[in-house]
């Protein structure tokens, strides 16, 4: 009779760990599904970005590359925005405190373009002797030049932004700014000046 007790009970733990391994079983099942699924996806995905990558290629080596270049707007002047000059961004009525210059790239359409490239600033007070003309520099790579483009009621433009704190004496009467900008298109590097006032 004991004997047949301890077999039921062996029988009863045996049927208790297959189920335990049958739910483990069942889960990682699933698990490899919910990758299955991903992955297939994924593939999905890819192959639709590279039958359009592979539309572009033959679209583009289809047209002639001087063709291409010509059509691309290549700057060929720049303009120093009108307003263009020093500020004060608290109060008007005290000492400037920012130099704020609008670049406009302008193609052989005279259209305002966004243009890639470097800009160089200066800031020259003439009146000055020689020595202490040349007031500051200022550089404007290309990676942050193109999160400065904006558009306005009047156009498109470069917003720049340079402080001017250190730079100003406060007794000047005429400054002059000279940009140069630099186009990556063509290597051009394009210059303009204004004459502005403290």
């Amino acid at each position: 009779m004991k004997r047949w007790i301890l077999i039921a009970a062996m029988m009863g733990a045996l049927a208790g760990c297959q189920t335990s391994v049958d739910e483990s079983l069942w889960s990682q099942i699933e698990t490899l599904s919910e990758k299955k699924t991903e992955l297939s996806l994924q593939v999905e995905r890819l192959q639709q970005e590279n039958e359009t990558l592979t539309e572009q290629v033959q679209t583009l080596s289809a047209i002639d590359k001087d063709t291409r270049l010509a059509w691309l707007p290549a700057v060929q002047q720049i303009r120093i925005g009108r307003y263009s000059g020093l500020y004060n961004k608290e109060d008007q009525q005290q000492a400037p405190d920012s130099l704020i210059v609008y670049v406009e790239p302008i193609d052989a359409a005279q259209d305002t373009v966004k243009a890639a490239g470097s800009v160089q600033v200066e800031l020259w007070n003439l009146t000055a002797v020689p020595e202490k003309a040349k007031l500051a520099t200022w550089e404007v790579g290309a990676e942050e030049l193109k999160s400065l483009w904006g558009r306005g009621l009047l156009g498109a433009y470069y917003r720049l932004t340079f402080p001017v704190q250190e730079v100003l004496k406060g007794d000047e009467k005429e400054l002059t700014l000279a940009v140069r900008f630099t186009d990556y298109l063509n290597g051009k590097t394009l210059t303009a000046q204004k004459v502005i006032t403290p």
